[in-house]
């Protein structure tokens, strides 16, 4: 940590206001809160008097900070936290940030000898790590490993330059520094091999090949990958190597040196239809946030909830593919769920996504709260949509939730998530009937639709018009499982079987529907099994008193339990008190459930015993 005024180091006190300085420059032009500067400075326990220490901190700060030239308040408070004033050319990290920048658009111009002036220019300016001799905090450590990866990509791209220009000899030694700190780097073994061999040296290059394989076998117990195997091939071969890795093709666009956006966004619906509405808010949403200055506060966190087989995935991935252009810094796109239904634990979802990042697996954290501090701090300096599939809970999501930057996450889940703090919430409702039967033409063919009319409305009704269910019907029809429309309509007729009706390959409506039962609590569960054997038609909370015997605050807990998960939805108000009905389809879920309980606690008994615990 180095201020300067006309070439004089200013006294900046010791470690801890020197770590203050940190955190306040790596947030600049924002107001940075007390808790997260109180977590900079001190990485365990804070002291109670941290509050008073900090102030005695800032106090000093600005005192040196008055002796730069122009005299401007640098250092100022706001309600809640503290901003310091950068001005252009004054931060290191900014300036290093734009000589990047420069020769990542040299290299896209083909111009290696501007891209290797800039590279070269850019890691001229560092001195050690990043912070040297701070004992920092979590959030303080992740944004220094993001700067860390950013030097390490610098050097990567300048070494990429200087191949290209053929400057063989002189990227040995860089290369082989970089092995240092990272030894299971396939593509820095790789372009070690390319400049002993282009110069000269093969039988060395081969030898480098051999070094790599055994370190990636005693240390990951892998082969080396397809690219380092190719370029050992091309060297065997007596090629020039496989230039691509460095420099473009003759007549090709220029590569970028640094890693490409990514995008991990599933296939995009091909059938997809309606949601107009949605869609367009979700667009809004998405230009705001991309019009944002760079120095937002906050991410953009957006929730859409519904159903069992709804469309929720469908829906929120032809929104992100129209979403694209305006978050250039790439699209992650993760699933909570599993092939087993149970959702998948949160460290496993956190390294998939830092990979996704393009952070090497040497440099994740072990410890899970250190990878989640990095995590966010690699995606607040980035513009990125990050849509979190399919979550069971608040607590499963939290860890995934962008804070600063200009970035947008995208979740779905089945309930609404209301402890969860989102910018946006909606809900997702079963499609209308005319967009019903688009959905059930474009799957199953016009013609058939078209041919037997009444019959699709009978299929789309019989299936309570979820996109899930519509899909199954349209590929047994496609398949010609099932004769025609009529046929279909006429199984589905029948309650007691219609479920096993739609299922094909692994699309079934009865997996979905168990996957939200089982998120139920016991009460909620016998209740609707009892619910759906009834002939109740209306359901409030008068009912669930009167037809279960069970008392007033339990009731009222249970329908909230129900409503909450959508094994009851919205049928009509009365008076101050809303009336729900259970889905067609819930109901034949929960009648065949009932018949196969041999013996079914009471609701009554059920409920005692989960109010006691």
């Amino acid at each position: 940590m180095d201020v300067q005024s006309t070439g004089r180091s200013l006294r900046l006190g010791g470690r801890r206001s020197r770590a203050l300085l940190a955190v306040l420059l790596l947030h600049h032009g924002r107001t940075v809160p007390i808790d997260t500067i109180t977590g900079a400075i001190w990485p365990g326990e804070p002291p109670n008097s941290a509050l008073a220490n900090i102030r005695t901190y800032v106090h000093e700060l600005r005192r040196q900070l008055h002796r730069l030239d122009d005299g401007a308040q640098r250092l100022t408070s706001h309600p809640g936290g503290y901003r310091i004033l950068v001005r252009p050319g004054e931060l290191d990290v900014l300036n290093f940030r734009a000589l990047v920048g420069a020769g990542e658009r040299a290299v896209r111009n083909a111009d290696h000898d501007g891209a290797a002036e800039c590279f070269g220019r850019a890691l001229r300016m560092w001195r050690g790590s990043p912070a040297e001799g701070l004992d920092v905090g979590q959030a303080l450590t992740a944004k220094l490993t993001v700067l860390e990866e950013e030097r390490w990509s610098a050097a990567s791209a300048l070494v990429d330059a200087q191949l290209a220009l053929g400057r063989h000899e002189q990227v040995i030694p860089r290369l082989r520094e970089i092995l240092a700190e990272r030894p299971l780097c396939e593509r820095t073994w790789g372009r070690l091999m390319m400049a002993l061999s282009g110069a000269g040296r093969a039988a060395e290059a081969l030898e480098v090949y051999q070094q790599a394989r055994r370190r990636l076998l005693e240390e990951l117990a892998v082969e080396p990958g397809g690219e380092l195997r190719s370029v050992h091939s091309a060297i065997l071969n007596g090629s020039a190597g496989p230039l691509p890795l460095y420099a473009p093709a003759p007549g090709a666009a220029p590569a970028r040196a640094m890693a490409p956006a990514p995008c991990d966004l599933p296939t995009r619906p091909p059938d997809f239809v309606g949601r107009e509405y949605l869609l367009g808010e979700l667009r809004r949403i998405a230009a705001s946030q991309s019009d944002a200055v760079a120095e937002r506060a906050n991410a953009t966190v957006v929730s859409v909830f519904g159903p069992a087989g709804v469309g929720k995935t469908a829906t929120v991935v032809n929104a992100a593919y129209q979403m694209r252009p305006l978050f250039p810094d790439g699209q992650l796109f993760v699933s909570f769920g599993s092939a087993t239904g149970a959702p998948r634990a949160t460290g496993e979802v956190m390294l998939e996504l830092l990979a996704a990042l393009g952070l090497p697996q040497s440099a994740i954290p072990v410890d899970e709260h250190q990878q989640t501090a990095v995590y966010r701090a690699m995606v607040a300096e980035r513009a990125m949509l990050i849509v979190l599939d399919d979550v069971a809970d608040a607590v499963q999501i939290r860890p995934f939730l962008p804070g600063a930057g200009r970035s947008m996450a995208l979740i779905t889940s089945r309930p609404p998530l209301v402890e969860l703090d989102v910018h946006e919430r909606f809900a997702l409702p079963p499609l209308s009937g005319t967009e019903s039967l688009q959905l059930l033409a474009a799957l199953a063919g016009r013609g058939q639709v078209d041919a037997e009319p009444e019959e699709a409305v009978r299929v789309v009704e019989a299936c309570d018009r979820l996109p899930l269910a519509l899909r199954i019907v349209g590929a047994r029809l496609t398949a010609g499982t099932t004769a025609s429309l009529s046929a279909m309509a006429h199984r589905l007729a029948d309650h007691s079987r219609r479920l096993d009706e739609l299922v094909v390959g692994d699309l079934s409506v009865r997996t979905r529907l168990t996957e939200s039962y089982r998120a139920l609590d016991p009460v909620a569960r016998s209740a609707f099994e009892r619910l759906a054997s009834s002939g109740t038609s209306r359901v409030s909370s008068s009912t669930l008193r009167t037809e279960l015997g069970i008392p007033e605050r339990t009731a009222d807990r249970v329908l909230e339990e129900l409503v909450h998960h959508h094994f009851l939805v919205p049928a009509e108000t009365r008076g101050l008190g809303r009336v729900h009905r259970i889905p067609e389809l819930l109901r034949a879920y929960g009648r065949a459930l009932r018949r196969r309980e041999t013996a079914v606690v009471p609701v009554r008994e059920a409920a005692d015993t989960v109010l006691l615990v």
